[in-house]
């Protein structure tokens, strides 16, 4: 399967025969050439399309307008403004860092904002991603305040994409010394590496902003605020209660002596694990079946759209899996917060006085009443342990479209 959205990035220095024909190009509109884009390319030296981008300026069977983060179209003066820009952060040594995004035209039809019929483009939808998707890579790298940036859409080639430059003119980040390829010499550059979260996060942008997932959001929205679960989450179930009892005693006994331990991701409650594990599944399946039926249909749904819009070579199968090992962490340490609670009562129950028989009668009382208080508290915990995990995780990853997950 194609992935739906590719983004190809690098960067050239100052020195390179490329930055400088970049820069000559801006004001130009002559020596068109047609490009090739190998979308499946896995190197990035087989996306060479920057040293003639700004060629395709004024040809409107090739490519839309050249456009920037406030303006749609650039007059004169604001191509003289944009040129002084680049060559100013050229002289500075700033890199140019170019990304070029490329969309799978069926894709983009589906979504409804392109028609291959007509070849019909909604463009200031395009822009508009690409203006958010910038301002995600400019803070990550913290250069919102100091970059400059242009674009362009171009229709050359089977597949819609997107040309972007970016450069500093009073460069801001840290100068290192490094071997210049070109000029076989060493050299204090700025550092010009972008970090590969940095670019997920771009390209997630883009996928998140073109795709209509109102319908799914508005879903999730409702199962968070509470407004879809069963009613008998709000009263005691006696079968669930008696299992949980059990199953709290025996986790329990499996816990080391140190309490600070008692943390799900250690690997010193591993034998308790599987105890706590199961009265997570007793919780969920008595109070929250048809929450959790219908989450598992919406972690499938993802699936299938990650799987789309990334490629068979992603690692959107891990996705779901690790959506739901977060939601048992998140529960399973409620389960151990409510057992260190009623361990420290355990361990602070009074010595009774008079008869030894009365006395081991009255503290063996006062543990069940405890035990009892634990387990009904702890059914409050955990309703509420899954409704943060709801808020916190489902509606921020499904807004950022699965950030990290689509290498």
């Amino acid at each position: 399967m194609t992935p739906a959205v590719v983004l190809k990035s690098k960067f050239v220095m100052p020195s390179s025969a490329e930055y400088k024909k970049y820069v000559d190009y801006i004001d130009r509109e002559d020596v068109k050439k047609v490009l090739k884009v190998d979308r499946d390319s896995k190197q990035l030296n087989d996306f060479q399309v920057f040293h003639s981008y700004m060629n395709y300026m004024g040809d409107d069977e090739k490519q839309g307008s050249l456009f920037t983060n406030d303006a749609d179209q650039l007059d004169e003066n604001k191509k003289i403004e944009l040129k002084d820009a680049f060559t100013k952060a050229e002289q500075n040594g700033s890199p140019l860092w170019q990304d070029v995004i490329s969309f799978d035209n069926t894709w983009l039809e589906k979504q409804g904002i392109f028609i291959s019929k007509t070849g019909e483009l909604d463009e200031a939808k395009i822009k508009n991603v690409v203006r958010e998707a910038m301002k995600v890579m400019l803070d990550a790298e913290q250069m919102k305040e100091t970059a400059v940036w242009s674009a362009a859409i171009h229709y050359n080639t089977d597949n819609i994409h997107v040309h972007i430059a970016t450069v500093e003119p009073f460069p801001s980040r840290e100068k290192k010394r490094l071997y210049n390829k070109e000029t076989n010499q060493w050299e204090e550059q700025y550092r010009a590496k972008r970090k590969q979260g940095t670019l997920d996060k771009m390209k997630s942008k883009v996928a998140n902003m073109i795709m209509d997932r109102s319908e799914s959001r508005n879903r999730i929205n409702e199962i968070i605020r509470g407004a879809v679960h069963d009613k008998k989450e709000n009263t005691v179930d006696l079968a669930s209660f008696r299992k949980t009892k059990r199953l709290f005693q025996k986790a329990l006994l499996k816990l080391p002596e140190d309490k600070r331990q008692w943390q799900y991701g250690y690997q010193t409650i591993n034998d308790a694990r599987p105890y706590i594990d199961e009265i997570v599944d007793v919780y969920l399946k008595t109070y929250h079946k048809r929450d959790m039926k219908e989450f598992q249909k919406l972690l499938d749904d993802e699936v299938q759209i990650m799987k789309e819009l990334y490629g068979e070579g992603s690692n959107y199968q891990k996705y779901k899996q690790t959506k739901l090992d977060d939601l048992r962490k998140r529960m399973g340490n409620a389960v151990l917060i409510e057992m260190k609670t009623f361990a420290k009562k355990e361990e602070s129950l009074p010595l009774y006085k008079g008869s030894h028989q009365k006395s081991y009668y009255q503290k063996k009382w006062q543990s069940k009443c405890n035990l009892d208080r634990a387990i009904r508290n702890l059914q409050f915990h955990m309703r509420k342990s899954y409704h943060e995990y709801q808020k916190d995780r489902n509606i921020e990853e499904f807004d950022r479209m699965l950030d990290g997950y689509e290498r």
